[in-house]
């Protein structure tokens, strides 16, 4: 009888990225035959994230409960599934002696080291609280995951960790059931409700957080401006414009767009459907991807399948994500930016879906995780 891989994907947490690396995981797991032949994947989550894990159908058992009963849900009904379903591993999660004693392993994650570059993008009591937790993780035996070389280098820097057990899991979008959804999408209506979409526009999907770097975007509009007076070019932005941990931003990218020559050219659309973003991915000119900082960005991945042009960065990560349709440009630089956004505009871009899929071979470094 298979033993199971439980996907731990129950949070009080609204990062929507962490809901996709999952999915993307659990992707990657069942491309791998080896995997499958002794693993059965299960899924616990919030109810309101059930839908995002659907697609698998009957390959993954999925369990959920409304976000109130999360705390509570771990602690009583999480022990109950591990032993019905025979789990082995959970993913996502952090070493407790609980598991060790149900013969469980946890697989931990780190996704980013961002709080040890940018501490002033956190409050003090997170920092300590992301310092402790990194710190147990780096300690125990169990298996570590990081998303990236790059995020390798940092937990050593940082950690000190030249432990055992640490793999880099790099991972690809699985976003081919939201693909179908798009060729059903009624375009009449999405015409009528974004006006730009017969317009040339490109698009930066991030949410609201300061170390997204919208701020440099909306300064290099200005710098386009400025060096094209007669253009026409139009900026997508989605994502939820708050920042919890810096409530003032958002009133600095207000101030930004009260520029002249700015906020008609600026389209904020707030969080929206995932195979809308997508869609509207699909039809930009190019994608912006800012950040002073990431793990691993879905964003990039997003725009990899589907053959996208994508302006990045000039952080680790992106160099080490980055394929031949990427331009790199400086994260500090508004002018490096905006020659990249002038050269982009002008250039001739097809609308290929030329999709770039590393899953399967991603897959084979889990092999070595769930043996």
């Amino acid at each position: 009888m298979k033993k199971t891989i439980l996907i731990f994907a129950l949070s009080r947490s609204p990062w929507i990225g962490g809901i996709y690396y999952r999915k993307n995981i659990i992707q990657m797991l069942l491309q791998n035959k080896k995997i499958l032949e002794k693993y059965k994947i299960l899924v616990i989550t919030n109810n309101k994230y059930v839908k995002d894990f659907e697609c698998f159908g009957e390959k993954i058992t999925i369990k959920s409960c409304e976000d109130r009963w999360v705390l509570l849900f771990a602690l009583l009904f999480l022990p109950i599934y591990c032993i019905k379903y025979r789990v082995k591993y959970i993913f996502p999660f952090k070493p407790y002696a609980v598991l060790k004693l149900l013969q469980i392993i946890p697989v931990s994650w780190i996704a980013d080291f961002q709080h040890c570059y940018y501490p002033e993008f956190f409050e003090e009591k997170e920092v300590k609280q992301r310092n402790r937790n990194f710190k147990k993780m780096c300690n125990a035996q169990n298996p570590l995951v990081v998303s990236s070389q790059s995020a390798l280098a940092d937990l050593k820097k940082y950690y000190n960790a030249e432990r055992k057990n640490v793999y880099v899991v790099h991972f690809t979008s699985y976003i081919d059931e939201e693909l179908k959804k798009m060729a059903k999408l009624d375009k009449k209506m999405l015409l009528e409700k974004y006006d730009f979409l017969n317009k040339d526009y490109c698009i930066i999907c991030n949410q609201f957080w300061k170390h997204k770097n919208h701020v440099l975007v909306l300064r290099a509009i200005e710098v386009v401006n400025e060096k094209q007076p007669e253009n026409n070019y139009i900026y997508v932005f989605t994502g939820e414009p708050n920042d919890r941990r810096d409530p003032d931003y958002i009133k600095t990218i207000n101030r930004q767009l009260q520029i002249p020559g700015i906020e008609e050219r600026v389209k904020i659309l707030g969080f929206i459907d995932r195979v809308k973003q997508l869609y509207l991915m699909s039809e930009a000119k190019f994608i912006i991807q800012p950040s002073l900082f990431e793990g691993w960005g879905t964003v990039v991945e997003d725009a990899k399948k589907m053959g996208k042009k994508v302006l990045l960065s000039n952080i680790d990560v992106h160099y080490e994500q980055k394929n031949s349709n990427c331009i790199i440009f400086d994260k500090e630089d508004v002018n490096s930016l905006a020659d990249a956004i002038i050269d982009a505009f002008n250039c001739k871009i097809p609308k290929v879906m030329q999709s770039e899929d590393n899953t399967i071979e991603y897959s084979k470094v889990l092999e070595k995780i769930f043996e």
